[in-house]
């Protein structure tokens, strides 16, 4: 007798979709298959024909970054509604612990853990930001404590647009961070936000001076090529640098697609994320305002196509939100107060609601459209980010052995995204007043249902920090 089966479901597994059930046993998955050897339970919950799959895995999500608080005091105040959000359809994430060039990470690592022990739904990790010396000198004390993968801002934010706190990561401190992560090797990751910032300040300083305030003209301030020259160096870098995993954050552009694709056809180590966001908007969308000022900007309908295809052709392997859990105040009147649509420049950039609807997300415009299967839905926001990370296959598969992270979609269910849709700490959102096809109707983390019919079944503090690298 087990303690919890799923019958009548199509199930998700490496080897394609299944009609069965899933069997549980404590916080791990017993049994995969046929419902005719499906164990006796103590609970079992019917799926009702809708697809079981293994929980998504957020590999890239900011909390704690609201301009002029202290990251403690923001962190305790996003955590739980973030992460009772996330599980509509997200079971772990990563988060980016960004110390300040001139701080420790120690600091940043400590408040997440604090703050995830006790109010996190879901299970986290950390990544850790290398921009200084001083984080160089931490590296192997954040890999013993399970922080395994190092985040490069490859010649961004050197001091414009108020964001010099974060520096730049130049090509000595990236070099040495490089070879440190292939000395560890797995599950050691090298991360790289990639803009070519020179070009980009002059880029903006004309566009300002033109008197531009267009969603268009941010995605011209910050041009493909200067996004691909960066991915191009990383790539190049790492291949001299003895391998290591390179892992390219949210690419906007056809030409990162292309970079990545050729990258992994050629048999490196490389793997490429992108945003929701950029597969389902573009920068034509005047409604939007600062709502949909990003860094890296929506692009152009070449670039949303390209991201698509880059799905099936390994231009794209991980799709990250990079959530940000700002309030509409904080998005609407920082750098002046000037509200959505006069505010472009100011407004401080970053999505907000990514780990409630990624899911929802990737379903309407994916696997319901017909652009990708639900395969592929698994793999790359689940299995991919598990196996880069250091995750699998405790998590991102469903498989005798694994965490018990499992979520039942119908993918008929359809909502109009309105006042009250999220759950998260979203009071706006790039989706409002969009259909989303295809929700997470229950959510289990580590054999607990944390989510039932849709309602918060859980309670905050059961999501666990995970150590990596042990």
């Amino acid at each position: 007798m087990v303690d919890l089966a799923i019958k009548n479901g199509r199930v998700v597994t490496p080897s394609g979709v299944i009609f069965g059930g899933v069997a549980v046993d404590r916080e791990r998955i017993v049994y995969v298959g046929s419902e005719d050897l499906l164990p006796k339970a103590h609970r079992v919950i019917d799926a009702e024909e809708g697809f079981v799959i293994p929980g998504l895995i957020d590999p890239h999500v900011h909390m704690g970054g609201a301009p002029g608080v202290p990251f403690e005091e923001e962190l305790y105040r996003q955590f739980k509604n973030e992460t009772e959000g996330a599980l509509r359809g997200v079971t772990t994430f990563g988060h980016m612990i960004m110390a300040p060039h001139h701080e420790s990470n120690f600091r940043y690592l400590d408040a997440l853990i604090k703050a995830g022990t006790e109010l996190s739904y879901v299970d986290f990790f950390s990544h850790g930001v290398v921009t200084s010396e001083l984080h160089l000198t931490e590296q192997p004390e954040l890999w013993r404590r399970g922080v395994t993968s190092f985040k490069h801002f490859w010649n961004a934010y050197k001091g414009a647009d108020g964001m010099g706190i974060l520096s730049h990561t130049d090509e000595s401190i990236a070099y040495r961070s490089l070879l440190f992560v292939a000395e560890q090797g797995y599950p050691g990751v090298a991360m790289f936000h990639c803009e070519e910032i020179d070009p980009i300040y002059l880029l903006t300083e004309k566009l300002r001076k033109e008197g531009r305030n267009d969603l268009e003209a941010w995605a011209e301030s910050r041009p493909p090529w200067a996004e691909a020259k960066r991915i191009y160096d990383a790539i190049e870098m790492a291949k001299n640098a003895g391998n290591p995993p390179c892992y390219i954050v949210h690419i906007s552009c056809a030409e990162g697609v292309d970079l990545v694709a050729e990258a992994r056809r050629q048999g490196y180590p490389v793997w490429g994320e992108t945003n929701p966001a950029f597969l389902t908007h573009t920068c034509k969308m005047d409604d939007l305002g600062c709502w949909g000022k990003v860094i890296a900007p929506l692009r152009h309908p070449r670039d949303q196509e390209r991201l698509w295809r880059g799905m099936r052709d390994g231009g794209v392997t991980n799709i990250g939100t990079d959530l940000c859990g700002y309030t509409r105040k904080v998005k609407e009147e920082g750098g002046g107060g000037k509200g959505k649509f006069n505010n472009l420049w100011d407004a401080v950039p970053g999505l907000c609601g990514g780990m409630e609807h990624l899911l929802p997300v990737i379903m309407t415009f994916g696997v319901n459209a017909g652009r990708i299967s639900i395969e592929d839905m698994v793999r790359i926001c689940a299995t991919n980010t598990a196996k880069v990370f250091g995750l699998y296959p405790k998590k991102g598969v469903l498989s005798p052995g694994s965490d018990a992270d499992i979520v039942i979609v119908d993918p008929t269910k359809e909502v109009t995204v309105d006042e009250q849709f999220y759950h998260c700490c979203a009071e706006f959102s790039v989706y409002q007043g969009w259909q989303f096809k295809g929700l997470a109707r229950t959510t289990i983390i580590r054999g607990e249902v944390m989510m039932e019919d849709y309602e918060t079944a859980g309670k905050p503090g059961y999501g666990k920090f995970i150590v990596r690298g042990r």
